[in-house]
């Protein structure tokens, strides 16, 4: 986003750029550098090792976590959740985790293990995840509180989806889902706004004609 240049105000020295601020420094202090050489080469080096064993790592999990989705496309849920818990556990700090917990909460959901998706998932939440992550914890978090008959809850779950998700689709389907629990919550206007922030922001989602459909059949008679 472009910003307006403020008035230039006469200043006595201009502020230095983050190279001149290492090039002065450098010759302030020239022999401490050279003696410090091989420290700095040292740190390189190490920095370098932390930065290929965790791709190794990543690599790892990632390998491990299509092994356990192949699992539970071939319908063996126990083995892929199993294996997904193994992901979470061996490779914690990976994103590759990160998505083997999404996975294995909704493996939760098709064993009809709701609640313990719900607690799981609002401990995964409370963590500070990046948005992608949180959205698709809070979309499955919606879908568990359903499943419980806490409609209430589920839509906040939903609108959350919705707000945190970068991608239009998927904040379009996280409303419509919203609205269908919001309904069932007794909340009708929350519902009818969900449906119009679709129509409104998102109209040419797959979720568009279906927010329209559904406006229609909540507004008809109103």
């Amino acid at each position: 986003m472009s910003r307006t240049k403020s008035p230039a105000v006469p200043v006595e020295h201009e502020p230095l750029s983050g190279e001149e601020r290492v090039a002065v420094w450098l010759k302030a202090n020239r022999i401490p550098v050279l003696v410090g050489t091989g420290i700095l080469g040292l740190v390189v080096l190490v920095t370098w090792g932390v930065t290929v064993a965790g791709a190794r790592k990543e690599a790892a999990a990632r390998a491990q976590l299509e092994q356990a989705w192949n699992a539970q496309d071939a319908g063996n849920l126990p083995l892929a959740s199993s294996e997904f818990q193994r992901v979470t556990q061996a490779f914690d700090g990976t994103n590759a985790a990160l998505e083997a917990r999404l996975s294995l909460n909704q493996a939760r959901l098709l064993n009809g293990q709701s609640q313990l998706a719900v607690d799981d998932l609002s401990d995964f939440l409370s963590k500070g995840l990046p948005p992608r992550f949180a959205a698709a914890a809070n979309l499955l978090l919606g879908g568990a509180l359903e499943n419980l008959g806490q409609s209430k809850e589920a839509g906040v779950a939903y609108l959350a989806a919705a707000e945190t998700s970068e991608q239009d689709f998927i904040k379009a389907e996280a409303l419509l889902d919203a609205s269908r629990a919001l309904v069932a919550a007794g909340d009708r206007e929350a519902a009818i706004s969900s449906l119009r922030t679709i129509i409104e922001s998102y109209p040419e989602t797959a979720s568009g004609p279906i927010a329209e459909v559904r406006l229609g059949e909540l507004t008809r008679g109103s």
